[in-house]
Order: structure tokens, then sequence, then C-alpha cells
């Protein structure tokens, strides 16, 4: 057979899909401090201060930030080590303007290197199978919180990492992204504390992830796994504004979190916590999406203060505290909540007001799934209050506290507040949010854009290592182009090509002739620009004949030294929808370029989503994944390219099978017998629905007899969906033992060891690292 990808056995590849996940996100938005619908921006975003009268931050001095900064206080970053320089340099008191350039990545070194939850707890003594054993409520009881050796290595771990991805933002400073760069941070918290006039605004701040939550038995009924850092974390901070930014957990999804002590092990906690007496807080113009505890309004029933405005935020696949009030006069006015999107993220209620919060709610908007009423939006303990009107549930006025109150047998949300809201800037009728909020794409200053241009139209080309233009594409055609393709097409080599929110249908082809080319989501969340299409290897083509396993795919990325990043890429082919198509593989990404970048990025699809393809079975060509979520179920990582998944969250998708049954295969690599390196799975979690012992990591392709596969999964937890005796198998005849397959330091409950599980050791483990894969003849590094 040919080594060619066109057309792959299928083999016993043809099932039914049962209850696939709907894998979707959002956006937020807020405040008309930089623009309402039909404001123009400002001329330098960095030098942005709070409009009068947009919510409580404009009270008193107002929120001024950084503007006040000297040329030598303005500092633009790329790095996390220079990102915690600018934050801390002297004198603590003069204004500064730190301007994020691009994707920070919180966990990594002074020198750039990635840090690993293995790196932190590297001389600790902490482990997690030791701290399992050790706080088995079966050996320690329910009855009090941790403590000892094991919990003492775990503080100890949890520092080490808080030392490099928490930083402290001193008072009179803007933190802001450059706009067109894909500014964020990724890993970090911005910790605001007992400081005043702070802006954050324009970033991208995801999956900040604790490595080592702590074990509280005594944490509710049944116990709880709790983590430490929020995105951003005001604490007794005063004129604060938080404007235009995404917060999400992806590319870690919280479906990725295995189970310990029959409770998730959450490593997520806030998105945006406003604790310890903050006060006079404006929120406005940002995205929450895919997030449980999404904002906290005080660390306890009796903290103080917390004025706090929330306007014009969109809050979509979020479980509950959007907010949480426990205390303080709350001003929630043309808010959009759709509760429909969820990822394994189930609506459980927006706002909550307890031990005498006062919330003001008006005009906001809710778009209900169907499985939710209007009577579970609200929720309290009796002591709160929430008053307010102009609230739309569908687009129909609903009393939200009525609805709640004639739901609960419990206490009842009162009704009556002892304040009223003035600073009101903005404050429009709820009918148009779903459009204004939801419904644009990439138009400076609203919501759902992302980023925001220093212009006030589209986004200039970023000045980093691409060099070249920057053009833009948006489906309601405010941009230079509405599709992708048309901008890939009028694209040079090494221009960025960058696509705001929204979902194109569309097939891609980036040729090999736009060598150096990025692609580039406005927003810096994937989940917010989806690229998706639904051809299969037996789909008929228009001109005759079928597309083939690679002509399948949605996107097609041949250029070499290419970056794609921000984006979903999605094929969403379903076999049970075409019993009659044999040939079921459906790709998302076919990779076939050498020096491939595939950063934050979602790629999802069921049989056969990434294909990492090498023109010339034995040529150099090295695809580089890192911080991605990629989802299918048959083979969805396959080909004889040499790839590197790092840091990557791998969903095997549910099909039904019964335990110890056949849901699928992980991996199907049909490497070259001359080629050293194959396909390498570092650092990762490969989570699952899937019953147990239903899933197989890999099987060899063997389409040529030179195709001698090569996959090493290590430092990875498995879930207990893998198959823990026997986790590879055959293919075509071919025996998985005549192949090249290995595991290392692996964790979870899919992990093992034994005859059926190949181990490298030490010596070994150290030649398979994501630096040696893609080093190739010219030393390419794309680790950092």
């Amino acid at each position: 057979m040919s080594a060619s990808p066109h057309r792959r056995p299928t083999g016993r590849r043809r099932f039914a899909l049962v209850g696939a996940a709907t894998l979707v996100a959002a956006g937020l938005g807020a405040v008309p401090l930089v623009v309402t619908a039909d404001a123009v921006a400002p001329a330098d975003l960095a030098h942005g201060v709070l409009p009068a009268r947009d919510g409580w931050a404009a009270s008193g001095t107002g929120t001024t930030g950084g503007r006040a900064a000297a040329t030598a206080r303005v500092f633009t970053v790329s790095t996390r080590a220079e990102l915690a320089r600018a934050l801390a340099a002297g004198p603590a008191d003069a204004p500064r303007i730190v301007r994020v350039k691009g994707l920070i990545d919180a966990n990594t070194d002074d020198s750039g290197k990635s840090q690993s939850c293995a790196d932190y707890a590297a001389g600790t003594g902490y482990s997690l199978d030791s701290y399992l054993k050790a706080y088995d409520p079966a050996v320690w009881g329910r009855a009090k919180v941790p403590s000892g050796a094991q919990e003492n290595a775990r503080r100890a771990a949890q520092a080490r990492q808080a030392a490099r991805m928490v930083f402290p933002v001193p008072a009179r400073t803007t933190v802001v992204g450059v706009p067109g760069t894909g500014a964020g941070i990724t890993g970090g918290s911005l910790v605001v504390k007992n400081a005043d006039n702070v802006i954050i605004r324009n970033l991208s701040l995801t999956d900040v992830r604790d490595c080592f939550p702590q074990w509280d038995p005594t944490d509710g009924s049944t116990g709880n796994w709790n983590s430490a850092y929020d995105a951003v974390s005001l604490r007794g901070a005063t004129h604060v504004w938080v404007d235009h930014n995404s917060f999400s957990d992806d590319p870690h999804p919280d479906s990725a979190n295995p189970v310990h002590f029959g409770r998730e092990y959450q490593v997520h906690d806030g998105a945006l916590d406003i604790t310890n007496a903050s006060d006079l807080v404006t929120v406005g113009y940002n995205t929450f999406s895919n997030h449980d505890k999404t904002m906290l309004i005080g660390s306890s029933d009796k903290d103080t203060k917390l004025r706090v405005t929330l306007h014009h935020n969109v809050f979509r696949g979020v479980v509950q505290r959007a907010p949480l009030a426990r205390v303080g006069q709350i001003h929630l006015y043309d808010n959009y909540y759709d509760t429909t999107a969820s990822e394994g993220y189930a609506h459980s209620y927006s706002v909550n007001s307890r031990a005498g919060a006062q919330v003001v709610a008006q005009n906001n908007h809710w778009k209900l799934s169907s499985d939710r009423k209007a009577s579970q939006l609200l929720s309290g303990d009796g002591t709160g209050a929430v008053a307010g009107s102009g609230n739309l549930v569908d687009g129909a006025p609903v009393d939200l506290v009525a609805a709640h109150n004639s739901a609960t047998t419990g206490k009842k949300i009162k009704t009556t507040v002892g304040w009223r809201p003035t600073l009101t800037a903005g404050l429009e009728p709820a009918a148009g949010l779903p459009t204004k909020l939801a419904g644009k794409a990439g138009k400076a200053g609203e919501a759902g854009a992302g980023v925001l241009t220093e212009t006030g139209g589209k986004a200039p080309a970023p000045s980093g290592s691409a060099g070249g233009r920057t053009l833009t594409v948006a489906a309601d055609g405010s941009a230079d182009h509405r599709s992708v393709q048309a901008a890939v097409n009028a694209a040079a080599p090494r221009d960025t090509v960058l696509v705001s929110r929204g979902t194109y249908r569309e097939t891609l082809n980036v040729p090999a002739s736009k060598q150096g080319l990025t692609l580039k989501g406005a927003t810096g969340n994937a989940e917010d620009v989806v690229i998706t299409y639904d051809n299969a290897s037996g789909t008929p083509k228009p001109g005759g004949g079928t597309y083939g396993t690679a002509g399948s795919a949605t996107a097609t990325f041949s250029a070499n030294d290419i970056t794609v990043t921000g984006v979903t890429v999605e094929n969403t082919w379903d076999r049970s929808a075409h019993p009659d198509v044999r040939d079921t593989q459906a790709v998302a990404v076919n990779a076939s370029g050498d020096r491939q970048k595939y950063l934050n990025s979602r790629f999802i699809g069921h049989q056969d989503t990434v294909l990492n393809w090498a023109p010339s079975a034995t040529g150099q060509y090295r695809q580089y994944f890192r911080h991605c979520f990629i989802a299918g179920d048959v083979d969805f990582v396959f080909g004889n390219a040499t790839a590197v998944y790092d840091r990557v969250n791998f969903t095997l998708r549910d099909r039904g099978a019964a335990t110890g049954g056949h849901n699928g295969y992980l991996a199907a690599p049909n490497t070259d017998a001359a080629k050293p390196y194959g396909i390498l799975i570092t650092d990762s979690t490969i989570s699952s629905p899937a019953r147990p012992g239903t899933y197989y990591l890999g099987r060899p392709w063997h389409p040529a007899e030179s195709a001698v596969g090569r996959l090493v999964i290590r430092n990875t937890s498995l879930p207990a969906a893998v198959k823990t005796e026997g986790p590879w198998t055959d293919m075509g005849g071919f025996s998985w033992k005549s192949a090249r397959f290995a595991e290392y330091a692996n964790t979870g409950p899919g992990a093992g060891s034994g005859a059926t599980r190949p181990q490298l050791g030490p010596d070994q483990a150290a030649a398979h690292t994501a630096r040696a894969y893609l080093a190739g003849t010219d030393g390419w590094n794309p680790t950092g």
C-alpha cells in the first residue's frame, strides 16, 4: 500500500458516535470606557483612562493607572522575566505602563525554559501518589485538614510555582496588551494587593492552573480539592478598571481534571476575584468563558467596602459566580449571559447575593439553554438583596427575584437595597445586547473583539518576528476580508492573518508558497475563532471521486515556518449521519510542513483529527503543538512527520463502549524506519468521559515496509479509559511489538507497567525530549 494519507484502511473503525460532547465557547463585554457602539477608540490604549461616570471606579479621583508614566517607565515585555522585572522596577510609587506584546507563558524560568509541575515539585519530596496515600479519607479521616510531611511538601512545591506565575501589580500601573499581537498571559496570576489606581486591559488571560491543589476533607459534606490562583485577584485594591480582557480555562478545561477521593481534582480557582475590602472597581467589556468559579466579590461574609460595577460583559460557558456577591454595593448592567454553551461547564446559577450584599441588576440579557429556567439564574442565602429592572430572558421581560423566590422553598432573596446607582455611563436597553456583545466580530471597542486597536480601526501589523503586513478577517465585512482563505490568498510570506471572533464555515489551504505565515485568532481565546467544515475521506467530490484522508481536512498547512495560534479548527463530520460512507476518516488539520508551530489552539474531530505528515517519508518535517486542546476517537493523532505535543490536553471521546470494550485509539504513527523520532507526547493530560479500559494509546499504521511507527508518551496523566493491560494493539496485521512504542513516568489511573507497557529508562528518556525531537539539522528550538 502507498504511504500516501489520501486513503487509509478503515479496518475496525466504523462505529456510530454516541454522546459526543459539544465543544464550543464564547465571550464577554463591559464598560463603555473606551468606546460605545458609536464611539471612537482613543489614540493610545496604554495612556487611556476611565471616562467619567463609568462605574464605581470613576468615583472620587477616578482611575488613570499609569497614564502619567515617564518615557523611561513605559515597558514593552514579551517574556515572563520581562513582565516580572517591569512590575517590580522602582521606585514603587512612580506611575508605570507595562505593554504586553504577544502571549507570555508564566510557567517559565528566567531563561524562558518551560517549567512543568514536575520541575516545581523536584526536591520538595512531594508526589501526588504519596499525597493521595497519605490523606486518603480511609486512612486520614474526614475531620481535619491535611498536615504533616506530604502537606508540607505540597506547600513547598506550590510556593515554587507561585514564585514564577504570580505577578504583584503595584499602584498607578497600567498593564495593557499591544493590539494585533495576540497579547496575553497564560498560566499567570495578576495580583493587585493594597494598591490604588490600576488598569488592566486588552489581555487574554488563560489557564491559570495550580499544579498542587490542596485536599480539604472538611470542605462540604464530601470534601473538595481547592486551588490557589485567580487570573486577576484584587485584594484591598481601590480604583481598578478591568477592561476588554478575555478570561478562560482554555486549553485545559475542567473536563480534563481527574477525580480523587470522589471529587474533581480542581486546578482552577477564580477568573477575577475582588476581595479583602477592595473598593471602587469597574469591570467592563470583558469575556468570561469556560470557567467554573468565575467572580467572587468579598473574601468572607464580614468583608467591607466592595463597591463594584460590571457592565457590557459576556458570560458564556460559566458555571457560577457571575458574580457571587458576599458584601457590597454591586451594579450589574447591560451584561449578556449565555447558558447554552458548556463544554463540560454546565450552568448552575449566574448571580448570588448573600450576607447583606446589595445588588442592582439593570438591563441584563440572558439566553437560556433548553434545560434551564429563569428561576435558576439567581441564588442566595436569604440575607442578600437584588433589585433592578429591564432584565430580559430570551428577549422577554422577567422579574428575576420573583421567578427565583416562587420556585424555592428555602430563604427568599430580598428586593430592597439602600443605594441608588448614579455612575451609569452607557446604560442602554437589554434588547440589543445579543447582537452588540455576542453577534459582532472584530470591531474596536466592542465586546467579543477581544483586542482593541490604538487607532480605532483595523489592527496594525505586529512588529514581531513575522515582520510582514497584517490582513484582517471578519465575517461581517468590517475587516479586510470576509473569509480566512481570502486573506491567505492575498497574503505574502511572513504576513499575519488576524481573524476576528466568529465561526467561519470553509476549508482552508495554506500552500507551501506562504512560508512564515502567521494565522492568529484576534481575541487570543481559541474558542472565539472557529474554522469548521465536514468532509470525510469517503465524501464525494463535486468533480467526481472522493476527498481521501488528507483531502478531507478542514485546514491544510503545507508552508514551512508557519504559526497557528488562538484558533479552533474542527471537522464535524459524523459517522452516524452517513452510514453509507465507508471511509470515515475526517481530518481537522493536515500539518505537512517543516518548523510549524501550533499554539494555544483547539483541534476537534472524531477519526484522524490531526495528520502530522512528511511529504517525503525520510525528509525533515517537524511540527510543534503547545498548550492545545485536541479531541477525537480513532487514530486522531497520526502520520509520519516528527511531531511534539507539549502540555496538550487530549480528550478521548466516548463512543459508548462498555467497560473493557473498545472505544478507539489515540495515535497511529507510521514513522519511517530511518527516522529516530516520530511522535512525542510530553507533559500533557489525556482525559476521557469513556468507561474504564476502553481505549488504546495507539497502534502502528504500516502502509509500507519502511513504516515502523515511533510514539513516546512521557510525563503525562492518563485516564481510567486507557487499557492498563495492553494499551497498544496491532493494525492491519502489523504487530505493535514491531513498532517503536514506549512510555516514561506517566501518571493517573490509566498508567501502568509490565510486559505490555514498554518503558524508557532514564538514559533513554533523556534522548526523547521536545528539544531533541525538533532540533533537526538546524537546531530549531521553538520550546523557548
